[in-house]
């Protein structure tokens, strides 16, 4: 039997974390191309994917957590309207990897604003290993409120589920990792990109009825492309293609059993409830 992680019990316990109403699902809006490779010239699937996706949540009365690159914001801005009046979480998707001018992105955020016509806080970070913590301070003094995560590493590695670091400026942001789950002893990162579709739905499932006995938001990172099964394939070696292609037409299926057993929510709502029990 495998180890139960009451660790991360006890740290969302002791942190007086605001009251559970459901996981939080992270969906990045992009098209898919694998690292190192030429976009294959084929039309962008972004609007029938978000499509279907969006009229797919909606039938299972699911509140989605939805982050747009800068670039799709532009080329498609119909989509980001589209989500928004939906009424799920818009955000923008944040890559300090390829961005040489990381300032730009207080002038997104008043790009997607004008689109939406209304506030915007939060964003999604993909950023690589060094400088981290004045990334975040950055993004905060920009009016980022929170920020979601797909990694674990410096000043990130020890948040379980949601942490507010504050600044010298006064500045402040909320960070939501990628959810994990010790399995026989090892920290497994299930909510990373790809997990749902790579990862057996017997181990997903017991680690969001792990989540949900503990009152614990898991927090799910689902890519966009990742709901395609007619995923355009380049060709790539036999591991990169596993990692990249692997189980596309579950993907769907396992999403679809755990939304029947399971509730999730926009990420705001653990913030309004914090904001109101801080009042």
């Amino acid at each position: 039997m495998e180890e139960l992680n009451t660790t991360i019990a006890d740290e969302i316990l002791a942190e007086n974390q605001p009251e559970f109403t459901g996981h939080i699902l992270a969906i990045e809006i992009n098209d898919f191309i694998p690292a190192g490779k030429k976009p294959l010239g084929n039309r962008s699937r972004v609007i029938p994917n978000i499509l279907h996706l969006l009229d797919y949540i909606d039938k299972h009365r699911v509140e989605g957590n939805f982050y747009t690159t800068p670039e799709l914001m532009r080329d498609f801005p119909e989509i980001v309207s589209l989500v928004s009046s939906r009424g799920h979480e818009i955000g923008l998707c944040c890559d300090y990897r390829d961005s040489k001018n990381p300032e730009d992105f207080h002038r997104y955020k008043d790009e997607l604003e004008l689109i939406i016509n209304r506030k915007t806080c939060g964003i999604m970070l993909k950023s690589d290993l060094e400088n981290v913590w004045q990334r975040l301070k950055m993004l905060a003094s920009d009016g980022f409120y929170y920020s979601v995560t797909d990694f674990h590493s410096g000043y990130l590695k020890d948040i379980s589920f949601r942490k507010k670091l504050k600044f010298d400026n006064n500045s402040c942001i909320h960070i939501f990792p990628s959810s994990r789950f010790k399995f026989w002893g090892i920290n497994i990162e299930f909510g990373q990109p790809g997990r749902i579709r790579l990862y057996p739905y017997w181990f997903l499932r017991r680690c969001l009825r792990h989540f949900t006995q503990h009152h614990i938001p898991a927090i799910i990172n689902f890519p966009l492309w990742e709901f395609d099964p007619h995923l355009p394939k380049q060709s790539l070696n036999p591991l990169k293609s596993l990692r990249s292609y692997g189980n596309l037409t579950l993907a769907e299926f396992k999403l679809t059993q755990l939304l029947l057993e399971f509730d999730f929510v926009r990420i705001t709502r653990y913030l309004d409830l914090e904001n109101s029990d801080d009042k």
